[in-house]
């Protein structure tokens, strides 16, 4: 009886321990299954990403190249994957720039919204606002302030917004408040431009001297110092200056224009003609030029030449006032009474004070 015992004892110990083996092999099998599972979704995340960024390497290649259009769809490829990708909105937010301004604010935004410690995608905002709304550039630049209260830039554009605003006082408070944490060349000479248009001449001179101690390669600093050069009578300095503007910038037409003006002031009518020339060679649709070489020609009484000349000025900017004020003046000469008063009267509702005189002595 009692080796009976035993043995039922040994096969029910037997089978509770092979019972308990199953259950450790099936425990086993599972994990092992979960760990597999998890290998191929890492796997798969994996193989996403790569396709991600494949996408976005190629429209960094056509990006680089200019191909904006093309460029596009792969981004926007990236970002499908992975809709987190900070740097597929800030790419295609930059190829966006150059085709839809409102597509590439919601971008930039987007950027900024994923990567709040990147001020630059707020400066790109800013420069869009400031193509067409003044007023929410300066809402940005502000923002970008509150952020991060010594970031020179944004007060230094801030500057640029009260200066286009003619706020001249305020503009150069904003750029001496950025001046204290950056010295720089541009916004020494934006400072400059401040106290020139200040009629604080001296300090205009200083601030564009200590610019070009900072960056001798900039032409505008150069040509910006010598139009107060011009402006005091000192015409030697005046000219030096705009050479040496020139030879930083062979295609800067805006001093070939101006060192024809201080020229033409001396009487020297073909130097001058000369400058207005190289102007033109440097950019065929400038027309501050074009209204100087008819200015030029009125003064050598070539009086058909010069409203030819005023013609081309008008037909790039229609709404430039003062070469509507000169072509009157040359029609005037030629007899062409009506044809200059028309102009007056168009030159008068553009802001121009002489030509309500005209008007008064000479159509009224």
């Amino acid at each position: 009886m009692y080796k009976l015992f035993t043995l039922l004892c040994f096969v029910f110990l037997f089978t509770k321990s092979a019972k308990s083996q199953t259950s450790d092999s099936t425990k086993v099998n599972s994990l092992e299954q979960q760990f597999s599972d998890s290998i191929a979704q890492i796997n798969e995340q994996n193989e996403h990403l790569k396709a991600s960024r494949d996408a976005y390497n190629e429209g960094l290649i056509l990006l680089k190249n200019k191909n904006y259009n093309e460029a596009i769809p792969y981004f926007t490829k990236a970002i499908g994957i992975d809709s987190i990708f900070f740097q597929a909105y800030l790419s295609r937010a930059k190829c966006y720039e150059k085709l839809d301004d409102d597509l590439a604010i919601a971008d930039y935004l987007k950027t900024f919204e994923l990567d709040s410690t990147n001020l630059l995608p707020l400066y790109a905002v800013a420069s869009l606002y400031l193509k067409t709304d003044k007023s929410l550039a300066k809402e940005m630049y502000t923002t970008i302030l509150s952020l991060k209260g010594d970031e020179y830039l944004a007060i230094s554009q801030l500057g640029v917004i009260a200066f286009m605003a003619e706020q001249y006082e305020d503009a150069e408070q904003l750029f001496t408040q950025s001046l204290v944490i950056n010295i720089n060349a541009y916004t020494l000479n934006d400072r400059g431009s401040c106290y020139r248009k200040l009629d604080k001449l001296d300090l205009a001179i200083s601030d564009y001297l200590a610019a070009i101690a900072l960056n001798t390669n900039l032409a505008f600093i150069y040509s910006n110092l010598a139009s107060v050069y011009a402006k005091q009578g000192e015409t030697h300095k005046a000219l030096s200056y705009y050479d040496l503007s020139i030879s930083k910038d062979a295609n800067y037409a805006l001093s070939y224009n101006n060192k024809a003006s201080v020229l033409l002031g001396e009487n020297k009518f073909e130097e001058a003609i000369i400058e207005i020339d190289r102007a033109l060679v440097a950019d065929a649709e400038y027309a501050p030029a074009f209204n100087n070489k008819g200015v030029i020609n009125h003064q050598m009484k070539k009086y058909n030449e010069a409203i030819a000349d005023f013609d081309k000025a008008i037909m790039l900017d229609d709404n430039y006032a003062k070469a509507y004020l000169n072509r009157g003046i040359s029609k005037q000469m030629i007899r062409d009474e009506d044809g200059a008063c028309l102009d007056w009267k168009k030159a008068s509702e553009l802001g121009i004070m002489m030509a309500k005189k005209y008007l008064a002595n000479d159509c009224e």
